[in-house]
């Protein structure tokens, strides 16, 4: 990874408005462990990662890929993964009529 991880979670993190203490509660870490991780002073393993990914929303892949989206835009690429077939196609005329107005 070429970018400052420590960096990208606290850039993450105050772009959704936790505190360190809300996000290590919703990822289930420890408070002092998230601290470390945003300082720099101890390198995360795959699996904290992936914790903290699901508390903001978004995927480890957007955590690693799109260091220039914001916040807002990952949890939508996230929740649009997600949907049928049928969704996304309801999803997309919804958003071409609200184009045209």
């Amino acid at each position: 990874m070429d970018f400052d991880i420590s960096m990208r979670i606290k850039e993450l993190r105050l772009a959704k408005g936790l505190s360190t203490n809300k996000l290590s509660n919703l990822a289930g870490l420890s408070q002092s462990y998230v601290r470390k991780l945003e300082k720099g002073e101890c390198k995360p393993t795959v699996e904290s990662l992936e914790l903290l990914c699901h508390a903001l929303g978004i995927t480890f892949r957007d955590f690693v890929n799109y260091k220039e989206a914001s916040l807002l835009q990952l949890q939508a690429i996230s929740l649009i993964g997600k949907l049928s077939n049928e969704q996304l196609e309801g999803l997309c005329k919804l958003l071409e009529s609200k184009k045209e107005e």
